[in-house]
């Protein structure tokens, strides 16, 4: 009978006890490296939560080693400048950006004259760096991605002083 040799239109079956080598080599080197990875990561006493806090620790231990004259200024923050520098700053970008539109003595040419008491959006510090910054409807421009906030207040302190 065929059923006893396991021998169907004569291909004979084998059954395989074992896995072979490749697979059972790839296996426990898997487990292997699981346990060494556990090994470490559990019982090191490493975890994010532990690293954030040294982080932590060593900045607060930083600001505390500083003196207190060097404090940073606050996120946004902006440094405050003698208005001389900011006269000078001013003029010199006068000259360069503004002098086109609004003529070298500022008493104006294609834009308003600047010397005037009064601006039509204020002469406040406020109003005319927002303008500068910001630009106008009508044809000024707006430079706030050109001029840093030094460069515009300088402006502003220049064109208040005109």
């Amino acid at each position: 009978m065929a059923d006893d040799n396991k021998d169907f239109d004569g291909i004979q079956y084998r059954i395989e006890t074992k896995s072979p080598l490749v697979f059972r080599g790839l296996t426990w080197m898997l487990v292997i490296w699981g346990v060494c990875f556990m090994a470490y990561y559990l019982f090191s006493g490493w975890s994010s939560a532990g690293e954030f806090a040294l982080k932590k620790k060593d900045k607060m231990e930083n600001l505390a080693n500083q003196p207190k004259g060097s404090e940073t200024p606050a996120a946004g923050a902006q440094k405050e400048g003698k208005k001389e520098d900011y006269l000078a700053l001013g003029k010199k970008e006068y000259a360069e950006r503004c002098a086109a539109c609004h003529g070298a003595d500022a008493r104006g040419g294609i834009g308003p004259d600047l010397t005037r008491k009064e601006y039509k959006f204020g002469k406040t510090a406020k109003t005319v760096a927002e303008s500068i910054g910001e630009g106008r409807p009508g044809g000024m421009p707006a430079f706030k991605s050109d001029l840093s906030h030094e460069k515009i207040e300088g402006l502003t302190q220049y064109l208040l002083s005109l």
